[in-house]
Formats: structure tokens, sequence, C-alpha cells
């Protein structure tokens, strides 16, 4: 029986690509950019989602020159637009402003935490991967952080999942065994190596349909983030 179900954060409880999909446009807009120009939208997304992602993995592994979110996200617009320092700094900032705002539940997830404590009175917790500042001001945002025991940020832990010390911080946090736990992610990558690395039950929210690997086993997959009350 478990007594606490830990969550990833993005595109597992709040969906991070609609918020950040929503913050660029509307930065962009308030930039007069592409506003009206679906074309020019794509061309913009196609080059700045890779300089984004790249100068991302670089930053969290300590690689490469950019010592802050602030700094990934210039270079990111700078790289993509090639316009002048002060519009790129704009945009950065602008951006920043909104996805941090913002707080864009999965289907179903808002109501799924209200059930899990009401009617089940597990306790709850969060492991991300992320920029502390920004996943606090998100669930504040949804007036959700007030239900969570425990919330462990990858930069403010010093260290990331898949590895297990942030899982046990976690587990320290909530003040129970990783025998009385589940952890919820929809990474192959950093959630279910990360809850086999620290001994916990993972359950896979598939939310892609994605094909699994024959040698990646979760102990369970839903499609949906409600479905989680079909397996407690």
């Amino acid at each position: 029986m478990y007594k606490a179900i830990i969550f990833d954060l993005d595109n597992t409880l709040l969906n991070y690509n609609f918020s950040e999909n929503a913050a660029l446009r509307r930065t962009l807009n308030e930039h007069d950019l592409f506003v009206h120009d679906e074309a020019g939208w794509d061309a913009f997304w196609d080059s700045y989602s890779q300089h984004n992602f790249r100068y991302w993995i670089d930053f969290v592994n300590h690689l490469g020159p950019h010592k802050s979110i602030e700094e990934v996200l210039r270079s990111s617009f700078r790289e993509t637009l090639q316009m002048h320092d002060a519009l790129h700094t704009s945009l950065a900032e602008t951006y920043w402003h909104y996805f941090c705002n913002s707080c864009d539940f999965e289907e179903g997830a808002d109501s799924l935490l209200d059930t899990l404590q009401s009617d089940f009175s597990y306790k709850l917790g969060i492991i991300s991967n992320g920029i502390g500042f920004a996943q606090r001001k998100r669930l504040d945002t949804g007036n959700i952080s007030d239900r969570f025991h425990s919330i462990v940020v990858s930069d403010e832990a010093g260290v990331r999942k898949p590895r297990k010390e942030i899982f046990d911080i976690s587990l320290h946090e909530l003040q129970l065994d990783r025998n009385e736990v589940m952890f919820i992610g929809d990474s192959l990558t950093d959630d279910y190596y990360g809850s086999i690395n620290a001994g916990i039950d993972f359950c896979f929210y598939n939310r892609g349909n994605v094909a699994i690997p024959n040698d990646i086993k979760p102990k369970y997959t839903i499609s949906g983030i409600a479905d989680l009350l079909q397996i407690i």
C-alpha cells in the first residue's frame, strides 16, 4: 500500500509544451513578430526549438558559456532571429515572465490531485528537473503548491534525475521508505531510470503513446494522467 505519490512536473502534471508555445506566441506578438504569419512562426519555431534545446542541455550539464536560463534564452533568440541584442534581451525577459506565470494542467491533473488527497489521503510530492524559481512560481500560479508535502527541483538540489540522490531528498522530506511511494513521469530516460536507481515503483505516463523498448519494464503504464486512479 503506497503512502505517497510523487510526480514529475513538466508534461506530467503540467503541460509544458502548451505553456512554452503560448508564452512564445504571446512574446512574439507583443514584439510585432510573425503576427498572423503562421509560415513565419513555423520557421521561427523550427529554428528556435533546436537552438534552445542544445543550449539547455549544455547549461544543465555545465557545458558552454551560459550561466543562467536568461542567457540560454537570449542566445536562443539571437541565433534564431539574428537581430539586435536589445531585442533579444527583451524577448527573453518577456518570454520568461509569461512562462513562469503559467500553469496549464494536463487534462484531469487538477482533479486527480484533489482526489488523491481527499479520498485516499496520500502524501504528494514533486521531483522536477528544472529551474526552482519557475517551477515554484507556476505551482503558485495554479494555487496548488500547498497540496505537496515535498517539492524537489534539480537546480536547488544540485542533482538531477535519473540520479538516485534527488529521490533520496524527496523520501527524506516525505519521511517514507522506498517501498511506500510510487513515482509517475513521462520520461523513460529521466523518470524510469531514476526510479530504478532509487528502488521506487514507477508508473510511466505514456502521453505520446510511444513504443516502449523490450528491456524497459515500468511497473505500470497509463495513457492519461487521470488513469492513475485505476491502478492505486
